[in-house]
């Protein structure tokens, strides 16, 4: 169930971890994007489906990766769920539990990509600001 997240401030996101990593600051960049991807993970588990579990104990965060386009982390559902985690996350009709929602992941990462810009900023100044 891929898809790509755009949000205002991906660009300018995008120029500051290429400065860092001119710098030698990569890891800092990592780690602050990846505390953003795990947020939203821990969020969607609150509101996952949840009929055995296989699904909600397969969501997990990638380690973010430095490519031609920028550092990209995944956050996904799959595994032993693969087979139906697409159909549960995009059917509005299926039954669920009180506080369990379909868009389990899309509802986190619209609410994170309001601010995800200027979180992943203020992380990095945290961990700058930590290491001086």
């Amino acid at each position: 169930m891929p898809w790509e997240v755009k949000f205002d401030g991906a660009e300018e996101l995008q120029k500051l971890f290429k400065k860092m990593e001119g710098k030698g600051l990569l890891s800092v960049a990592k780690m602050s994007l990846n505390a953003v991807a795990n947020e939203v993970l821990n969020e969607s588990l609150e509101i996952v489906p949840v009929e055995f579990g296989t699904l909600k104990n397969s969501g997990k965060v990638s380690r973010p990766q430095n490519t031609a386009e920028g550092l990209i982390v995944e956050v996904s559902y799959g595994g032993a769920a693969s087979q139906y985690a697409e159909i549960v996350h995009e059917n509005p009709n299926a039954r669920h539990a009180s506080g369990k929602s379909y868009h389990f992941l899309k509802i986190p990462f619209d609410k994170a990509k309001e601010t995800f810009a200027d979180d992943i900023k203020k992380r990095i100044v945290f961990y700058m600001r930590g290491r001086g």
